[in-house]
Formats: C-alpha cells, structure tokens, sequence
C-alpha cells in the first residue's frame, strides 16, 4: 500500500474508522522480502555489501551448538501440538515465524493464500533482537497481518503455543515475564508455563535488565520449533548502521493508530510503520539519482509533554529497525514541560544507536525556544551517546516552520563531534499568486537563518496534501535536491 492521497476532513474521519483494515491492507506487505523488495533494500540502505544488513529471516546465523553462550532454550513438537489441538494451531505457529522472512514469498500469494503443503515442509531460522532495559512484547511482533487461519474458533489460534515456547526460553535465561496462563496445558509444557494469548487484551512481556543485548534466535522445521536465547556476539552480531552522512534520510511521520495521524497514522503496528517507511524510501530512490538512501522512521512520542502509553511498540519498533539497519527518530512535543527534563527522561529509556530525537518547536509552550535551549538538549543527547560508546553519527533535529520561533538563531550549535543538529522545515500555505513558489521560498529564507549545515523539510502527504501550497510532495522534494532529511507526513 502507497501513502494515502490527499483527502478531505470528512473523509478523514470516515477512514480513521477503517483503521483495521488499514492495517490489514499494509499487513500483507510483512510478507517483507520478496526478490525484488530484497534488491531494493540493497540499494535503498546503499551502502557497500560489508554494510548491508541481512534480511530478516536470512541472519547468518551459525548452529546453536556453535555458539559461544546459549542462556535459555525450549522445544515445541509441532506434531503433538497438532495432536493436541490441530494441525491448524501448528500450521499457525509456523506462519508467523516465516511470514517475516524471504521464504514467505515462496509459500504465500496474496490471491490464494498460504500453502500450508510447502509450509509444513519449509526450514528457516531467524532473530529478534531484545536490547539491553528493553522489554519485548510478542503482541507486538506477531499480531496481525495476512495469512493467518482459524485454529481452535479464533483467528491465528497457535499463538498461544508459540507465546508458550518464547516465555520458556526467557524463563530458562532467567529474564523477568509476564503472562498468563492457558486453559489448557501446552504439549511439553505444564499448565503454569503457559501463556495465553489475546489480541489487545493478553500479551507476553519479557525483559531484559542485563548490561547485554539479547537476541531470541529460532528455528521451525517440519518437526519443531526451537527458541534459544543468545547475547549479541561477534559470533552473531548486530548489521552495521549505515552513515547517514552523505545520503538522503528517508523518513515518514506522525502518530501510530489507532487514531494516530500523518503519514503513520495509517499504520497500527511497528512491522507496518516499518514497511512504510521502506516504501517511502524506495519512491525517494527512484528520483534520487545516485545518491544512496537511508530509511528512519519519525513516530511522535509526547505530546504536550504527555509521553505515549505505547512503550512496548516503541521497545519492538527501535529493535527491529536497529536489527534491519534503520534509524527512528522520536519526535517530541514539550507543551509545558521542562523540555531538558522531559528530552533526558526518554533519552534515558529509549536511547539506543540507532535513535535519533527531535523537538517540534510548534507545539513548546508559547511557541517559541531559545537557541540556547536547544543547545542545552542537543548537547545532553551528544553526551550520552559519547558515554555509550556509540561510532555512528547521531542527529539532532528540531521542526520550525516560521522565521521568528527561533531567538538567536546565530547561537545554534549545528556540529558536535558525535553527530549534527539539523533543522527541518515544515512549514505549509504559500501566499497567492504563486503559492508553491512561496513555500520553496519561504523554506529557504527560514533554513538560512541557522547558517551552514545540513537541513531537512517535510511535505503534508496524508490529511492537508496539497490542499494549502498547492505543490506535490515530488516537486517540493526536488526544488531541495541537496536535503539531509526529506519528511512525509
């Protein structure tokens, strides 16, 4: 699914109440890694074949019994699961295994379905990464998305069995979790050790408060599925980030339904925010000459001050972006708060590698900020990353769109040795006659004002569109050819 065209209000709302079967239309793209969408992923990240991640699903991953330190494993029999409840529970837990990875192309077409024949027959492996004080929520990585069945008189019923499977290995490792029990016993499991699962309602949560990050590495085969639980190791590491520096950042915005807005505000879970912003990336490619393109995605996480209730999408959004070789950037909304105070306190909870921040001047109280105030959260975003040791350039970004919201624009530091402060433009609503050429003027009489560096501007592509410039997203992108940070909204 392509970003939304530009809508009326009225139908906007009429859409927000579609916003599970949005869901449902972008779910069929977590079949992710077709042939094709693995080529764009190549050049969309462009970066050397050294810098390229592996694709979900295809991590090179050695054998259990190579691997240095194994904390935790369990083993579900796929056959005495299919005995004791169906073969459609099975046939489930297979298929939200491999619906994320390259062979679900082989196995799914959106017209006929799953062929369970070939699923049954299908071996692959495959990680998630849970990082050090993050949480991991299974709801978070499986619900959703096509293909699944009716197992036991509920849509995708195996969920449960495989929840079951995961929450043994965390325990095994000694990771805290939380759950609660089935109705029934799980094959190979007593009924205390199970988990029941419920979308929106029951979920598994494991936690990981060791210094290291984790990674539940898994394999299903005809026979089984196996759960292990591994560090991140030079054995099995982390895919590199790609510098940023010299390409275009490729970025989608907004607030995740249900309810959201922008341009994530079509999207409900991180897979889907994810795809979006890898299709986004791959329009921006194809007018981008080449120049290499990187993908982040931009959720809003406060709101005048008030941070989202969603910590656990967060948690399973920055991980997989960081396992897929994506950035995401937290915009935040200060309102009234301390914005130091309110910046520092999710810097501490979600500051990882791959997170950048930004701060939407728009929405401070009293709609104005000191160039100074920036500096003072800039500067404490730099520090903590130096003090973690982290190699890739971090960004710094602020949203302005008028040409007083900053005072004393001359202060703005732009440059720290770990990364770059980068203003974003989001400005709308050129004058008459020529309201397009107003905007690109505009822009660039407002992006002057912080001096060289390096600078980003969004475009309203969902709700507003062209309904107040009168320019579309390409041509606005294209009269800024030289943009770090192109934004849809």
């Amino acid at each position: 699914m392509m970003l939304r065209q530009p809508t009326t209000w009225r139908k906007e709302v009429l859409l927000w109440a579609l916003c599970l079967t949005l869901a449902l239309l972008l779910g069929g793209p977590l079949i992710l890694w077709s042939a094709g969408s693995a080529r764009l992923q190549s050049r969309v990240l462009a970066d050397t074949t050294g810098l390229t991640p592996p694709l979900a699903g295809e991590e090179p991953s050695p054998p259990v019994s190579e691997l240095p330190e194994v904390l935790g494993q369990a083993r579900l029999d796929l056959a005495a699961l299919a005995e004791a409840f169906s073969v459609d529970d099975a046939d489930n837990v297979r298929w939200a295994l491999v619906r994320r990875t390259p062979t679900a192309a082989q196995v799914y077409r959106p017209e006929e379905g799953v062929d369970w024949a070939a699923l049954r027959r299908v071996s692959q492996t495959g990680t998630i990464l849970v990082p050090a004080g993050f949480a991991w929520s299974f709801n978070e990585t499986f619900q959703q998305g096509p293909g699944y069945k009716e197992a036991g008189g509920i849509l995708a019923g195996g969920h449960c069995a495989l929840a079951t499977l995961f929450r043994a290995a965390a325990v095994r490792a000694g990771l805290p979790v939380t759950s609660r029990p089935h109705a029934r016993p799980i094959p190979g499991f007593s009924l205390e050790e199970t988990v029941n699962i419920l979308w929106g309602r029951d979920d598994l949560v494991v936690r990981n408060p060791t210094d290291r990050d984790l990674y539940f590495l898994w394999r299903v085969t005809s026979e089984a599925v196996e759960v292990s639980v591994v560090p991140v190791t030079p054995a099995l590491p982390l895919p590199p980030l790609p510098d940023w520096r010299g390409a275009t950042v490729a970025m989608v915005y907004g607030r995740p339904g249900p309810g959201g807005w922008g341009s994530l505000g079509q999207t409900v879970i991180a897979d889907h925010a994810l795809y979006l912003a890898r299709t986004f990336a791959g329009r921006v490619d194809g007018w981008n000459g080449e120049k290499p393109v990187v993908v982040a995605v931009n959720p809003n996480v406060a709101m005048a001050g008030r941070v989202m209730e969603r910590e656990l999408y967060l948690d399973y959004l920055i991980a997989e972006a960081r396992r897929q070789g994506y950035y995401v950037m937290l915009d935040v909304q200060t309102g009234e708060e301390d914005p130091l105070s309110l910046f520092e306190g999710l810097m501490d909870r979600f500051l990882q590698e791959n997170v950048w921040f930004d701060w939407d001047l728009e929405h401070t109280a009293g709609g104005v900020v000191d160039a100074e105030a920036i500096n003072r959260v800039a500067a404490a975003y730099f520090a903590r990353r130096e003090a973690r040791g982290y190699t890739t350039p971090g960004i710094f970004a602020f949203y302005v769109f008028k040409e007083d919201q900053v005072t004393n624009p001359a202060a703005l530091r732009r440059r720290y040795p770990g990364g770059a402060v980068i203003p974003i433009f989001d400005g709308y609503g050129g004058r008459d006659p020529n309201p397009a050429r107003d905007k690109i003027a505009k822009t660039a009489r407002v992006l002057a004002l912080f001096g060289e560096g390096p600078f980003g501007i969004m475009e309203f592509e969902t709700r507003w569109g062209t309904r107040y410039d009168r320019i579309p997203a390409r041509d606005y992108f294209a009269a800024y050819p030289d943009a770090q940070i192109v934004v849809s909204q």
